[in-house]
């Protein structure tokens, strides 16, 4: 059965949520890099695997950490250039064919391609209903409402601003400048996710991942459980 859900995809309750990928190791916006934030051990493998040229389109990589599995689904190339449909079709044909041997229960799946792929939003839900409709378990297709709580990014949030600028400066890579941006940037009204903040002129993702390590070292995934499947 597949339910359409507006809000966050981190969110789910479902066992698999769905990750979308480039091809060339890059997880620098969006959705991948909320998952790059929650699971870097599956970023560092995930770099690993485009370096030796195992993830491509058509191909679909679970990772397995306590909380979920993560199934990366590959919508692009490069991460410079648009989805296409036919990659689409691809990576839901080869999920469809394997989800049951990969033991998938219940699945989250972001509108694949449609933001930073290009790809038109009701395209891509038409495609996802063609081949989806065939599963015989519980499938989510999520549309995202960037104005939706994300309680990972409250944490984060709540614990920065507690936190005294000079142990901040002392403690961790930052200087007092980056400190005091993101500081700023987290009393916004209109930013409600740690992608968001990519948004603000003057942070970007690798400023943004030492404060997130430094402020939430103990979120640190407790397994590295992961596999790779070309099938």
């Amino acid at each position: 059965m597949i339910i359409e859900k507006t809000g966050n995809i981190f969110t789910t309750k479902a066992q698999t949520i769905v990750n979308t990928v480039n091809c060339i190791g890059v997880m620098g916006a969006g959705i991948a890099y909320e998952f790059r934030l929650r699971y870097p051990d599956m970023y560092k493998k995930y770099q690993k695997y485009c370096y030796e040229k195992k993830i491509h389109v058509g191909t679909l990589w679970i990772y397995k950490s306590k909380d979920k599995n993560v199934l990366n689904f590959p919508t692009k190339h490069d991460w410079k250039y648009p989805s296409k449909e036919d990659y689409l079709k691809l990576g839901l044909q080869k999920f469809v064919d394997t989800y049951k041997q990969r033991g998938i229960t219940s699945i989250a799946f972001p509108l694949l391609g449609a933001d930073r792929g290009g790809i038109d939003k009701n395209r891509s839900l038409s495609i996802m209903k063609s081949y989806l409709n065939k599963c015989d378990v519980d499938v989510e297709i999520w549309h995202f409402d960037p104005t939706a709580q994300d309680d990972l990014y409250d944490d984060f949030k709540n614990k920065f601003k507690n936190l005294n600028e000079e142990t901040i400066k002392k403690e961790s890579s930052l200087n007092m400048g980056m400190i005091k941006k993101l500081q700023t940037a987290l009393l916004r009204d209109d930013i409600n996710s740690l992608s968001g903040l990519l948004r603000v002129k003057g942070i970007g993702e690798v400023t943004l991942e030492k404060a997130f390590k430094y402020v939430l070292e103990e979120q640190k995934e407790p397994i590295n459980l992961f596999n790779f499947q070309d099938n």
